[in-house]
């Protein structure tokens, strides 16, 4: 279970330098961004598609083409993207309070085990 956690708690920091990332680049602008903030965005879209965040990936990878396309639709794909790491981060969430709960609940049904003996 503990590796569990750590594998969440890895995703969360990931999750957490991504979204700082994306919220640079609205500040600065798309066109500021440069080769070390193309790498950032590839980097990351191949760790979310590893621990099966495939949909993010995506979104990641279209963004950092329409950069380096100086697409004028990148504006759109960074605010997408914004989002769906937010709305990953809020399914992590979910999924660390449930297993939380689910371990707290078994430890109290441990604990009337143990008081009806």
């Amino acid at each position: 279970m503990s590796s569990l956690v750590g594998e969440f708690e890895e995703l969360r920091v990931g999750v957490e330098r991504l979204r700082t990332l994306l919220e640079n680049l609205v500040v600065r602008g798309l066109r500021a961004c440069g080769p070390d903030e193309l790498t950032q965005i590839q980097s990351h879209a191949r760790h979310l598609e590893q621990a099966g965040a495939g949909h993010v990936a995506a979104v990641l990878l279209e963004l950092h083409g329409q950069i380096e396309r100086d697409d004028r639709a990148s504006a759109e794909t960074l605010l997408k993207a914004q989002t769906s790491v937010r709305l990953l981060e809020r399914l992590l969430t979910l999924r660390v309070v449930a297993g939380a709960y689910d371990r707290a609940i078994a430890i109290a049904d441990a604990g009337e085990g143990d008081a009806e003996e």
